[in-house]
């Protein structure tokens, strides 16, 4: 940053002083420019016209001389006059030219941290090679990748050198054309025969030349300095390709030797050479370790500043959030006895949100790198594996840390050490004994979480299987591979299980803080219904990151990246088309990243409606549906672009579907048309209170196809976009939310009908009827054995309109009991002409009720058919 600024200073300072260069002389070649034509040199032509009369060419011969260049062709005039004029004009251009060209070399090229790093990175690059050439009995996988990383470092720094000198080279190149092209003009030829004639031609013909000189000296001076700079970086890039070549060629004979046996077996004498020190290796990978991440972190410097940033800025976010909510949430209780882990740990589950995505954003990280990144992912599960997967868990987790993290430190060995061999060789046994342990936890407990953990018990038992295995039979770099590989990846396997769920109560928070406070208690269900939309697309992301580590610390990344590349890649043809994989691979992923993104833009929309539920104009409602529909297209377009799918095919495809469309698809195009007008003209939004055709209920979502109502008895109704413009649609929320009730209550004939409207219109001043538009009274019918009333009143919202409702008739119910008055109901009385003459006998047998309702009247065929009623009510 200092040089950086220095070299601004510099810059700044050059530029102004070549303004000026170029701004004084020029004023002081305007003056006496025109002195010249205005005095001098009508004066000077005038007289030698007089003296001397001569044709146009011998004028020129006359004022000038020529030198003897072949290659400079004279110039070609009619006159003396226009001779000048020309060459004023170009004395002027060519000055002015010059002083931009004094100005782009005067941008000089900063060489001081090249001159001391260029022969640093070289004997770097020569101490590697060196240092891998005495090792080289010694070398494993985790010394070639360290290697390689520092390699990488080093040519990265070369290749930015490299890179500002070509843009160097780039504008000297333009500049010598340039200086070419002035050079070759024939005004440098030119001499005055008399320089007393004209002498303000002859001064700036002179300082002309000198200022090409001077400028293409300096551009002679840059162009040597530049070319020694790129032959000092083009010998660094020969070196680094050889020592490339060199790590690679170790690299594919460990690769050749993985499998072998190395050293004895536990039964045979030790054939292995014990000179090693365990604590010198450890040592010099320490410091070597040391370097490697000093490196790195250079490298990779503004990503380690932004990763910081995104650290401290979500802590402080999350801590906030935690505090608002119980400070200002009605349900504050509530909401944070549902929080497992942010509650008491904002900072380790903060880190734990975080550190999954660090270990993909880094790019070719050093061993000890992901070692220090596994290891914070560790501490901070530490915290949070009790309260997720219970006590017991718990115990196994902290009584096999101590094994885990002097494995893991082993694994930071860049020689290999024999010496270890029985250390692997227990911890492989100790962490297949663990394997087994949270197998048969895993599958006495009923917990559903302990299935993940069955399956990453499975895997360290095979895998620590497999190590112990490899140790007995000789292959002790296998099986070292092997046993940090289980350690550290079932402990990252269960880290990366915490993320997914703190993540996802990360978002629960931040919804239910920006919910109202009237949303705080029925936030859970939305919560369950994030989960279900998240969920799958955390845990699809934690498996491949698992996965990228197993085979990261296996060795095979190299391997599988290759053969992946080779199969997505390669050309493949089907008729006359040719296709590649990986070009159908890329367009469906982002097709389903187009999809997931609309979907997920339309549930926080809906989200976003709930918490403006009572303003219809500040939700978004339908026109959710083209947000959805411009998210796909786009992605559509942007996917076909990627994967090089030309339009022309895709044109000719959807020619051959319009067919199709005319005869079979016409309904589904119909109901989207009537989507995308649904989505514009907005006769509906989410939450409206709708009713169309027999169907009834609330709007929950306009889709593309068809738009889903959610009835009033909980289910829900799918109807096709088409019905809801063909047909006739209620809407009651249209405008506003408010209702009108209306209520037919009957009273008896004998009823005082003043005192009736009284008390109705007395129970309609509830507070929570509307007073404006005012209720009313109306006498409605005069019916068979009633007289009944209109009651009419509005609510102030849909939402409410069935409770008030049922206030209001209790209320009337228990006025007109106080009031006597009577409320009337059917009556009717039985006249029988006669009755069967057995009907005692009927009646007469013991326990048998004997109550009229039992008498069957129709079983005498004596009976009279004729039963006069009359109904009073």
């Amino acid at each position: 940053m200092k040089n950086f600024i220095q070299r601004s200073l510099v810059r700044c300072k050059s530029s102004f002083r070549s303004i000026f260069s170029i701004l004084i002389p020029y004023t002081y070649f305007m003056k006496r420019l025109f002195l010249l034509l205005v005095f001098i040199l009508p004066f000077s032509l005038f007289s030698q016209a007089q003296e001397n009369p001569v044709t146009p060419i011998a004028a020129i011969d006359t004022l000038f001389d020529y030198a003897d260049t072949a290659d400079i062709q004279p110039i070609s005039l009619k006159s003396t006059g226009s001779v000048l004029t020309q060459v004023i004009s170009k004395v002027q251009r060519y000055a002015f030219e010059l002083s931009e060209l004094k100005l782009e070399l005067s941008d000089f090229l900063d060489t001081t941290e090249m001159s001391e790093m260029l022969p640093k990175i070289n004997l770097l690059a020569e101490r590697i090679m060196s240092k891998t050439e005495e090792d080289s009995q010694y070398l494993n996988h985790r010394y070639i990748v360290g290697m390689e990383n520092l390699v990488s470092t080093a040519g990265d720094l070369n290749r930015s050198y490299l890179k500002n000198i070509q843009q160097r080279v780039d504008i000297l190149a333009e500049v010598g054309d340039r200086l070419n092209t002035i050079k070759s003009d024939s005004l440098f030829a030119m001499t005055l025969r008399d320089s007393s004639l004209v002498p303000a031609i002859n001064s700036e013909l002179r300082m002309l030349k000198k200022s090409l000189k001077t400028v293409d000296s300096v551009y002679l001076e840059q162009e040597i300095l530049t070319a020694r700079f790129q032959a000092k970086i083009s010998e660094n890039t020969v070196v680094f390709l050889t020592l490339n070549q060199y790590l690679n060629q170790n690299k594919k004979r460990l690769d050749r030797q993985y499998w072998t046996k190395e050293i004895n077996y536990p039964w045979e004498p030790v054939n292995y050479s014990k000179v090693t020190n365990l604590r010198t290796v450890l040592s010099e990978s320490m410091d070597l370790n040391i370097t490697l991440m000093k490196a790195y972190v250079e490298r990779k410097g503004y990503i380690f500043l932004i990763c910081s940033i995104m650290l401290i800025v979500l802590y402080l976010k999350i801590k906030s959030t935690i505090r608002e909510i119980g400070n200002q949430k009605d349900f504050a209780s509530l909401i944070l006895d549902r929080v497992k882990y942010f509650k008491r740990h904002t900072f380790s589950s903060t880190i734990l949100i975080l550190l999954p995505i660090f270990l993909i954003i880094f790019t070719k990280p050093p061993l000890v790198f992901i070692s220090i990144l596994s290891l914070s992912m560790v501490i901070a599960s530490c915290f949070l594996v009790k309260k997720q997967f219970g006590e017991y868990f718990t115990k196994i987790w902290f009584v096999f840390m101590i094994p885990y993290l002097l494995l893991a430190l082993s694994s930071l060995n860049w020689k290999v050490v024999y010496q270890e061999r029985w250390y692997i060789l227990l911890s492989s046994l100790l962490f297949l004994g663990m394997g087994i342990l949270l197998l048969k936890y895993a599958n006495a407990s009923k917990n559903k979480h302990n299935a993940f953990v069955k399956y990453l018990a499975i895997f360290l038992i095979v895998i620590e299987g497999f190590a112990f295995l490899t140790n007995v039979m000789g292959r002790f770099n296998l099986s070292k591979t092997y046993s940090v590989t289980g350690a550290i990846l079932f402990y990252r396997g269960i880290g990366l299980f915490l993320f997914v769920n703190v993540f996802l109560e990360a978002i629960y928070l931040f919804i239910e803080h920006s919910k109202k406070e009237s949303d705080g208690f029925t936030s859970y269900f939305d919560f369950q219904d994030l989960q279900s939309r998240m969920k799958g697309f955390l845990y699809v992301f934690a498996s491949a990151t698992w996965l990228y580590g197993v085979i990261w610390h296996l060795g095979y990344f190299d391997e599988v990246y290759n053969w992946l590349s080779e199969f997505l890649l390669q050309d493949r043809t089907l008729g006359e088309t040719v296709f590649q994989f990986g070009s159908i691979l890329l367009f469906i992923t982002i097709l389903y990243v187009s999809t997931f993104l609309a979907n997920n833009i339309a549930y926080f929309a809906s989200v976003k409606d709930q918490r403006n539920a009572s303003s219809r104009k500040q939700r978004l409602g339908s026109s959710v549906l083209l947000i959805r529909l411009a998210v796909l297209t786009i992605g559509f377009f942007i996917g076909m672009t990627a994967a090089k799918i030309p339009f022309d095919k895709i044109a000719i495809v959807l020619g051959a579907l319009s067919v199709g469309i005319g005869f079979g698809l016409q309904t589904i195009i119909n109901n989207l048309v009537s989507g995308v007008i649904l989505a514009f003209e907005r006769p509906i939004q989410i939450g409206d209170e709708i009713e169309v055709g027999l169907n009834a209920g609330t709007v929950k979502e306009v889709g593309i196809r068809a738009s889903k109502i959610q009835a009033y008895d909980g289910s829900e109704i799918v109807v096709p976009n088409g019905d809801l413009l063909s047909q006739s649609l209620i809407n009651w929320t249209l405008s506003d939310k408010k209702r009108r009730v209306e209520l037919i209550i009957g009273v008896g004939y004998g009823s005082d009908m003043k005192l009736v409207k009284s008390v109705l219109e007395e129970v309609l001043k509830g507070e929570r009827i509307l007073k404006a538009p005012s209720p009313h009274v109306y006498m409605q019918t005069f019916n068979d054995s009633s007289v009944d009333f209109r009651v009419l009143f509005w609510v102030e919202s849909m939402d409410i309109w069935i409770d008030v409702r049922a206030e209001v008739m209790s209320t009337i119910f228990e006025k007109f009991a106080e009031n006597d008055i009577e409320i009337p109901f059917p009556k009717r009385d039985l006249y029988l002409k006669s009755v069967p003459s057995n009907w005692q006998e009927k009646v007469s047998k013991p326990g048998e009720d004997i109550s009229p309702k039992k008498l069957d009247l129709g079983s005498d065929p004596n009976s009279s058919d004729e039963i006069k009623k009359s109904s009073k009510e």
